[in-house]
């Protein structure tokens, strides 16, 4: 492959942890994760391990604005030949919904406008992320809302703050019966087996008001592990945010 001249950084910034992604037009080259307050570091790793001959363009969604900006200030201060768009700030596109866009997360929107343009409609995306959020396209493209409930992890924290005896929840864990024999066993079973029966149910919900031929897309830093304990989840894309990104920057702003 010939030396690009131009690359995509699409970055997805979430409360716990940030995906981002380095695309050649929308081909993903490189992937990188950290923890949310890491990424201006990470992002200055990336830029200076190409030659400063390379355009750089950046996108990003975020739902920690005090990091967006301070990252947005280290790419127009240190590599100020970047270009930086925020979804939801300087990032506006069409999107027939049915939610009230000022309350809606700028992940959750892209993450519609890349069920809508990825899968067959009607969508439903499963986000593991610090919080569970489901969200259904419809038939016809529009996005119709969904749901937020609190991620595995919160709700593990929750457990462990308000249980003194129980112990810590390690999401490396995993189970093989669904009764546990002794205590972290119980309590790693039923945050997995619990998530899945709970993402199982809801899906069926879903496809009683959307019908059965609905499309369940599951994304997310716990969408791997959590859909290993469901059924009815058709395909796992941890990298949907941050595809959904670079589609939409070729889509809506490089044209």
């Amino acid at each position: 492959m010939s030396k690009p001249k131009s690359l995509l950084i699409a970055i997805d910034i979430g409360n716990t942890s940030t995906t981002c992604g380095v695309f050649l037009k929308t081909r993903l080259i490189s992937k990188s994760y950290c923890e949310s307050n890491d990424i201006p570091y990470i992002y200055s790793k990336i830029r200076n391990k190409w030659d400063d001959d390379v355009v750089f363009k950046a996108i990003l969604s975020s739902v920690v604005p005090k990091i967006s900006v301070k990252l947005i200030n280290l790419i127009r201060h240190k590599f100020q030949e970047d270009k930086v768009h925020e979804v939801g700030r300087n990032v506006n596109f069409k999107l027939k919904m049915k939610y009230a866009p000022r309350q809606l997360g700028a992940d959750r929107l892209v993450n519609a406008y890349g069920a809508k343009h990825f899968y067959c409609l009607p969508c439903l995306v499963i986000d593991f992320g610090t919080a569970t959020t489901f969200d259904l396209v419809s038939h016809s493209g529009v996005f119709e809302g969904g749901l937020i409930i609190p991620g595995i992890q919160v709700s593990a924290k929750g457990l462990e703050a308000h249980a003194a005896l129980l112990p810590l929840f390690e999401m490396n864990r995993s189970v093989r019966t669904l009764i546990g024999r002794n205590t972290k066993q119980a309590m790693t079973s039923g945050l997995l087996n619990g998530f899945g029966a709970m993402t199982d149910g809801l899906i069926e919900r879903f496809k009683e008001l959307y019908g059965k031929q609905l499309t369940v897309v599951a994304t997310g830093g716990f969408a791997r592990k959590i859909a290993a304990y469901a059924h009815l989840i058709q395909t796992v894309d941890e990298l949907h945010t941050i595809k959904s990104l670079a589609h939409l920057y070729q889509n809506e702003i490089a044209k």
